[in-house]
């Protein structure tokens, strides 16, 4: 008979289990979560709004311009483009203001990460400042100009009704003409999102504030272009200052800062660094 007997014993090394190759180290700390959960969303609304900050400039000069020319659609076509900038800076600055008060961030800073987490949050909260700043100049020159053309043109179909019911003169067969004319910016299109005068007692004596100067081509409207050129130069200081925090924090977190620029050749100033694009005001027409 055929006797069976334990299995033969396997010769050779046995084979050991392949350790599995790391692909990506993971940060949780409370810094790398604050960086992806809020900062990183919020430099991204910051840049949105940079944008449209930047396109009411032109705006605003193009508006000077219109009115000076005495060209009443051009103008109007402005201050709806203007218009169309309130709404998304509006949703931006909401969803700002929510990601900067994201539990992520604590209450007291409990270590070196915590502290560069709340600097940045506080550099951001800055620019945010700032560009509701800007947000209110364009909301108010937008508003007054609208209600102040409501005013203007009630006046004017005031005056035509008045005019057209048959007012008499010496010649019995004529009647006076309607009194229409073009619709004019108001006087109190100037405090339109600007500081308030009342607040400011050494407003009057400003002579950007007032409707005559003496220098040639010089028009009060213009206040409204070189205040938004003083928030952008807020916004500009602000944003490099975040710039830097952030710097400094994305490479703790596995993330890469690509090298700096080289500046051009000549006496040109170097380029600062910055993941925040420049808001550096544009040129004067």
């Amino acid at each position: 008979m055929l006797s069976l007997g334990p299995a033969p014993a396997a010769t050779g090394p046995i084979p050991t289990a392949t350790p599995l190759k790391t692909i990506k180290h993971v940060y949780a700390t409370r810094l790398c979560t604050g960086l992806r959960r809020s900062i990183a969303p919020a430099v991204g609304r910051v840049l949105q709004n940079d944008r449209a900050i930047a396109t009411s400039r032109p705006l605003f000069q193009d508006y000077v311009k219109t009115t000076s020319m005495g060209s009443q659609g051009a103008t109007d076509m402005d201050v709806m483009r203007l218009e169309k900038l309130i709404t998304p800076l509006v949703n931006n600055t909401q969803e700002i203001e929510k990601l900067l008060h994201d539990p992520v961030y604590p209450r007291k800073a409990q270590s070196d990460a915590d502290k560069q987490l709340l600097q940045m949050r506080a550099h951001l909260a800055a620019v945010l400042a700032e560009q509701k700043r800007a947000l209110d100049l364009i909301s108010g020159f937008v508003d007054t100009q609208q209600m102040g053309e409501l005013q203007a043109a009630g006046n004017e179909n005031q005056n035509s009704i008045t005019a057209t019911g048959s007012t008499k003169t010496s010649n019995p067969n004529t009647t006076q003409a309607p009194q229409t004319s073009p619709t004019v910016p108001p006087a109190d299109i100037l405090n339109a999102g600007v500081t308030n005068a009342g607040n400011d007692p050494a407003r009057k004596y400003d002579p950007r504030y007032t409707n005559t100067g003496s220098q040639v081509g010089y028009n009060p409207l213009n206040i409204f272009d070189q205040a938004m050129e003083e928030h952008q130069v807020n916004i500009y200081q602000s944003e490099n200052l975040a710039s830097q925090a952030i710097l400094k924090a994305v490479p703790q977190c596995g993330g890469h800062v690509p090298p700096a620029p080289t500046p051009p050749p000549g006496p040109a100033s170097p380029v600062p660094v910055a993941p925040l694009p420049s808001a550096t005001p544009s040129a004067k027409p």
